[in-house]
C-alpha cells in the first residue's frame, strides 16, 4: 500500500509539471500572439501616413532650395537667375500648399519681385494667363502688375465668338485666368471648348487634333471653373476617355508609352475638380493610382521626378505635383477686388470641386512650350515648338525654357515611406525566428 501510494504521488506530482509546462508553453504562445498583433497594429501606424503627407515638406524645401538671388526660382544647370515660366509655376506651388508666396525670399526679393521685371518676356496670351494666374496666386493685383492691366491684356486675344486664342490651351487657360481674376467668363469661350472635344471624350493641342491627357484635364478644369456641372456629358466623356487611358501603373503619359508626373499631375488635379478622388478605387489599375504614381516618383531630395529614367526639368515639375498633391485645381487662388487697375482686392482660394469656383488654375496655363515633360504647344497655332523626340516638354510653359535633364536620379519611392515599415518587419521576423528556433528549442530540451 505504501509503496503504491508513493507511486501514485510521484505519478500525481509528473501530471502537473506536465500541466505546468503546458501552461507555461501557452502562456508563451498568447504572449507572442500578443506582441505579434501589437507589431502589426505599429506598422499599420507607421505605413498609413506616408502617403498621407505625400512628401510635400520636402518638395517644398527643394523649391526653396531653388529660389535665385533676385527671388526668381531657376532649374539646376540654368544659372543664378530666375525664370519666368518656372517661377509662375512655383509660385502656384506654393500657395496651393498654403504658403505665402510673399514670405519666400532670397536677399529681400519675393517671386512676385522678380515677376514683375519680366513684362518685357510675355508676348502671347498663354504668357499673360499664365502670369495673371501666378500674380493672383502670390497676392498681387492683376489688374495692375508690373504697370499692367494684365486682365485687359488677356481680353485683347478674345475673339468675337468669345474664344480666347485659337487653341485649346488658351482658351482653357484664358477661362482659368478669368475665374482667377474674378471677372466674368464668356459663354462663348465655354462653348469653343466644349465644341473642341474631340469623339473619344478628350481634347488636343488644338481643335481637331489627337486627344492628350494634359488638354484633356486643362479642359475639365476650364470648364468646372465656369460652372460646369460634373454630371455634364462633356464631363463625364472626358473623365472616361482618361480612365481609358490611363496606364497599369495609375499614372498618365504625354506623347509617349511611359507615365510622366506631369501629365499625371494634371489629371489629378482635373480629377479633383471633377469630384473624382485620385487615390481611390475608381482610379486604381493593378493597385495602382494617380496619386500612388507620383508618390512613387519623389526622389531623396524632395523633388519628382517626371519620368522613370528621365528626370527632365525637375523644379517645373514639383510644382505640378505639389498642385496635385495639394488637391488644389487651377486656378489655386481668386482675387476679390473691385475690378479694374486702382482697386484693391484680397485672395480667397477656390473651393476644389465645387462647381464655379473649383477647377480652376493658377498656373499659367499652357503658355507655349514645356511642361517638365510633355506637352509643348504653340499657344495659338496649337503645333509643337520643341523636339519632343528627345526632349519633351508641357506646353504650359514658355520659350525661353528649354528642357534640363538631371542625371543620376530615378523614380521611386520616398526612402521614409519603407525604412520605418522595413524595420518593423524585420524586428518581428527577427521576434519569431528567436521564439520559434531559439526559446521553443530550449523549452523542448527542459521537458526532458
Amino acid at each position: 500500500m505504501e509503496r503504491k501510494r508513493k507511486g501514485g504521488m510521484k505519478g500525481d506530482a509528473g501530471h502537473a509539471e506536465k500541466r505546468k509546462r503546458k501552461a507555461k508553453a501557452g502562456f508563451s504562445r498568447r504572449k507572442a500572439l500578443t506582441m505579434a498583433v501589437a507589431v502589426a497594429m505599429c506598422l499599420a501606424l507607421f505605413t498609413v501616413p506616408f502617403p498621407a503627407r505625400a512628401g510635400t515638406g520636402e518638395a517644398l524645401a527643394y523649391i526653396r532650395a531653388r529660389q535665385a538671388p533676385d527671388g526668381g526660382f531657376s532649374e539646376p544647370g540654368r544659372g543664378g537667375n530666375g525664370q519666368d515660366a518656372t517661377t509662375a509655376w512655383c509660385i502656384m506651388a506654393l500657395s496651393a500648399a498654403g504658403v505665402d508666396p510673399s514670405s519666400v525670399r532670397s536677399q529681400g526679393r519675393s517671386p512676385l519681385d522678380f515677376l514683375a521685371t519680366q513684362s518685357a518676356n510675355w508676348r502671347s496670351v498663354t504668357d499673360y494667363e499664365r502670369t495673371l494666374l501666378a500674380v493672383v496666386a502670390g497676392g498681387g493685383n492683376p489688374y495692375d502688375f508690373a504697370g499692367l492691366d494684365l486682365v485687359a491684356k488677356v481680353k485683347s486675344f478674345q475673339r468675337p465668338g468669345g474664344n480666347i486664342g485659337d487653341a485649346v490651351n488658351s482658351n482653357a487657360f484664358g477661362i482659368l485666368a478669368y475665374k482667377a481674376a474674378g471677372v466674368g467668363i464668356p459663354p462663348g469661350a465655354v462653348q469653343w471648348q466644349k465644341a473642341a472635344q474631340n469623339r473619344d471624350g478628350g481634347w488636343g493641342n488644338s481643335p481637331g487634333a489627337a486627344s492628350n491627357p494634359d488638354m484633356t484635364a486643362a479642359s475639365i478644369m476650364a470648364l468646372r471653373a465656369a460652372g460646369v456641372d460634373p454630371g455634364d456629358p462633356c464631363i463625364a466623356s472626358a473623365l472616361f476617355y482618361l480612365r481609358s487611358i490611363q496606364n497599369g501603373d495609375g499614372g498618365f503619359a504625354f506623347q509617349s508609352a511611359s507615365s510622366d508626373v506631369s501629365a499625371t499631375a494634371w489629371c489629378v488635379q482635373a480629377l479633383v475638380a471633377a469630384g473624382q478622388d485620385p487615390a481611390g478605387t475608381a482610379w486604381s489599375k493593378n493597385g495602382n493610382t494617380p496619386w500612388s504614381f507620383i508618390l512613387s516618383m519623389q526622389a531623396p531630395d524632395g523633388h519628382f521626378v517626371w519620368m522613370q529614367g528621365r528626370d527632365v526639368n525637375p523644379l517645373w515639375t514639383t510644382a505640378y505635383a505639389v498642385c496635385a498633391l495639394a488637391r488644389k485645381p487651377y486656378p489655386v487662388a481668386v482675387f476679390r477686388g473691385s475690378g479694374n487697375a486702382s482697386g484693391q482686392g484680397t485672395v480667397a482660394a477656390p473651393q476644389a470641386g465645387s462647381g464655379g469656383d473649383a477647377g480652376v488654375g493658377a498656373t499659367g496655363a499652357e503658355t507655349g512650350t514645356g511642361e517638365a515633360g510633355g506637352e509643348a504647344v504653340g499657344e495659338e497655332s496649337g503645333t509643337v515648338e520643341e523636339n519632343l523626340a528627345e526632349d519633351p516638354v508641357n506646353p504650359e510653359v514658355g520659350t525661353e525654357e528649354t528642357p534640363t535633364e538631371v542625371k543620376g536620379e530615378k523614380g521611386g519611392i520616398h526612402p521614409a515611406s519603407w525604412a520605418v515599415p522595413l524595420a518593423i518587419v524585420v524586428l518581428l521576423g527577427s521576434f519569431f525566428t528567436w521564439y520559434f528556433l531559439v526559446r521553443r528549442r530550449a523549452g523542448a530540451v527542459e521537458g526532458g
